[in-house]
């Protein structure tokens, strides 16, 4: 039997998956246990979610720990910039000659789409920040 194990951040979003071959959902359900450290974790087998699991003290997370991912969250916004200016010049050289630009366009929108979700979790991780160093 396939299943996975995914770690979480606060947000929801995978930090990390794991693949796993095991004999039975029980045996998914205790490598999803024993795997739960400082972040969720959930335990799928195909399409079907088995299992969260959190860990002991998820609100006591070390403020050390959410800067460096505040710092992570930075490092993609910037590279969510750069992404999306790139595309910005992909779609004017293909306008210059005359190519057809849908497909272009719908990139640049998953590209914009994407870059609002992480701005959203830098404004999180920002406000857990500050809220834990006052």
């Amino acid at each position: 039997m396939r299943c996975y194990i995914f770690t979480l951040d606060d947000c929801g979003s995978t930090l990390n998956a794991h693949e796993i071959d095991c004999n039975n959902a029980e045996e998914a359900l205790q490598l999803g246990s024993a795997a739960v450290a400082n972040d969720p974790v959930e335990v799928w087998c195909g399409p079907r979610r088995l299992a969260r699991f959190e860990p002991e003290r998820r609100q006591d997370r070390p403020l050390s720990r959410l800067g460096e991912r505040l710092i992570v969250a930075e490092r993609y916004l910037r590279e969510g910039e750069q992404l999306i200016s790139q595309q910005e010049r992909v779609i004017a050289h293909l306008k210059r000659e005359g190519r057809d630009l849908a497909l272009a366009f719908s990139i640049l929108d998953a590209l914009i789409e994407t870059q609002k979700a992480h701005l959203q979790e830098r404004d999180l991780l920002a406000a857990e920040v500050g809220k834990r160093s006052e």
